[in-house]
């Protein structure tokens, strides 16, 4: 008989214990940079360098001018598992103002690479170097030295052969540091932060406390033009939630991913959806479906209302309300718009060459966007996030009426009070102006209208599919839809905001974007009522009296959103009177 297989636990040895929570900790050179620039932060440096060679392969070296070690058991108290000076006990979690906390970033890269460590606290004389190797203390000795701390990690993973086949190229390890050392030296803007790759400069900011300076230091000025300072929300049931502050960029500036998104609660960088969204939603229609803008969100918020400690890299954060925090923060970024000129500015280039985000004299796109699948609420458009008449586009609009042009029977030449020239896209205008008629006139209501000929729609497999999977759906739109047998319909109303717009050919192109929508009922009447209000819009290519050009003009001046048509894309461009005369050489 054969013995029975047994299982047995056993109680890991602590190298292994080591080495397995330093993965969760440290897993790139990148996460090395984040964790001690994070010591750095708490012990309230005001200039920061960090060096990396080979992408953070051969060593990564931070230097500060913070409080520094004391020479006592702090040094090597400090490479051992879970102590930390930022805690004392569970309770302070819920009142926590520091990065670390944890207690496991030093031991973590210690266990895993060879650290070099020389500081000097602001209260002694003297200084201490340490060597470790493998989170062994292999040298210890008093060093004559100035405040604050170096520390340098050489031969990550030198121990863990597997690990270091996981690395990427130079050049994608180094991109991770970047974007690292941007996360803090926008956040903390009052620390000068430098960081040097195979002793190239990389990054400088000047540390002057203006986050807006921070933002051009790693962005450029480009960038840092676009830009909208955000405010504090103007619904007052939300203003005890949290403060807010940063930036947002203006609608002619955005991306195809979330990328330039940086949220930011307590001064932690986090990835929270709940921030994310709530940035988006707050630009409503004035963003396309797949774009994202540049934004700096930092929000503070009392630290018992966030649970920071769910994973050991500390950027993902929970709220525990949630969606006053959305609510919050969509308010803010929708009261910072209502604010703000948001007609795109045409800037000439010169020969420093073109900058991110900006188009050349022409108006030519110097980037393609990839697209992500959002959508914003058609009811945040029309309730929460409305404009008032006081805050509309007659207050921001200063086109005059008189003269207009019409030019390649597309596009509208206007002149604005400043003298600048405004050229208006007259479909994408038409669409902003038929839209909001819409939504006046219907609110979120679906009225049918039944048609005097039933229409049978000729439709591929693919979407006849889509229909039997949907009926529920177009019927909530507005259509009375009927199945006959296996693979036909009978369309018998419509929506009425379609009557007389659209013909049969059109029916099934309508049909097969609302069920393809899959966001919740409200996003699918958006589509519904923006679809509706492009049908009736006057097209590209259609020449215009003076009259119609005039009639487009002034209803667009008093639109609530008059700034894109409902997909997003804008109604109209500036070219000022300033770049007018440097490209004509007066200025």
């Amino acid at each position: 008989m054969k013995e029975r297989f047994m299982r047995y636990i056993f109680v890991l040895e602590e190298q292994t214990i080591g080495k397995i929570a330093a993965g969760e900790v440290v897993d790139r050179p990148a996460s090395v940079v984040k964790e001690l620039i994070e010591n750095s932060i708490d012990a309230g440096s005001t200039h920061v360098i960090v060096e990396v060679g080979n992408g953070g392969r051969d060593y990564i070296r931070i230097t500060d001018d913070g409080c520094g070690i004391s020479e006592g058991d702090d040094v090597a108290v400090a490479f051992e598992k879970h102590a930390t000076s930022k805690i004392k006990g569970i309770e302070d979690l819920t009142a926590l103002r520091t990065l670390g906390f944890r207690g496991e970033a030093l031991p973590s890269i210690a266990a895993v690479s060879r650290i070099e460590l020389s500081t000097r606290h602001e209260s002694e004389e003297v200084g201490t170097y340490l060597k470790v190797d493998g989170g062994v203390i292999k040298e210890r000795r008093r060093i004559t030295r100035g405040g604050g701390t170096t520390i340098e990690v050489k031969s990550l993973f030198y121990n863990l052969p597997a690990r270091i086949g996981t690395l990427k190229s130079k050049s994608t390890e180094l991109r991770h540091i970047v974007e690292v050392c941007i996360n803090y030296a926008v956040i903390y803007p009052e620390i000068k932060f430098e960081l040097v790759h195979d002793q190239n400069p990389i990054i400088s900011t000047v540390g002057t406390g203006k986050m807006l300076d921070a933002i051009v230091n790693t962005y450029g000025s480009s960038v840092a033009k676009e830009l909208i300072k955000l405010k504090e929300p103007d619904s007052p049931q939300h203003q005890h939630v949290a403060t807010i502050s940063g930036y947002i960029s203006k609608p002619a500036l955005s991306y195809g991913t979330k990328k330039h998104l940086f949220t930011y609660v307590n001064r932690r960088f986090v990835r929270s959806e709940v921030m994310e969204k709530a940035i988006k939603r707050g630009y409503a229609s004035l963003l396309p479906k797949h774009a994202y803008p540049f934004a700096v969100i930092s929000l503070s918020i009392d630290p018992g209302e966030i649970n920071v400690n769910i994973h050991p890299k500390k950027h993902e954060i929970s709220f525990y309300h949630a969606n006053d925090v959305f609510q919050f923060i969509t308010n803010a970024v929708a009261t910072t718009l209502r604010h703000a000129d948001l007609i795109p500015e045409v800037v000439v280039q010169r020969e420093e060459g073109i900058e991110a985000g900006a188009v050349d004299f022409f108006g030519t796109p110097k980037a393609k966007k990839a697209a992500i699948n959002v959508q914003t609420s058609f009811q945040k458009d029309i309730k929460e996030d409305e404009f008032t008449e006081e805050e509309s586009g007659g207050g921001c609009l200063d086109i005059r009426s008189a003269p207009l042009y019409q030019v390649l029977d597309s596009y509208i030449i206007a002149q604005s009070e400043e003298d600048d020239v405004i050229m208006i896209d007259q479909h994408a205008a038409a669409e902003r102006i038929n839209y909001e008629k819409l939504i006046e006139k219907y609110g979120g209501r679906i009225d049918k209208q039944t048609l005097l000929r039933p229409y049978m729609p000729d439709l591929s497999p693919h979407q006849l599919y889509l229909l039997r999977e949907n009926e529920n759906v177009l019927r909530e739109m507005g259509f009375d839809i009927e199945r006959l047998g296996d693979d036909s319909y009978v369309i018998r109303a419509i929506p009425v905001v379609f009557h007389g717009m659209i013909g049969e050919e059109e029916m099934t192109e309508v049909i097969t974007r609302l069920v393809e929508e899959r966001g919740k009922k409200e996003e699918r009447i958006k589509v519904l009522f923006s679809t509706a209000a492009c049908k009736a819009s006057i097209k590209a290519g259609e020449k215009l009296s003076y009259e119609y050009m005039r009639e487009i003009v002034e209803r667009l001046k008093i639109a609530k959103i008059p700034f894109t048509c409902p997909h997003g894309r804008p109604t109209m461009i500036r070219l000022s009177k300033k770049e007018i005369e440097k490209r004509f050489k007066r200025r």
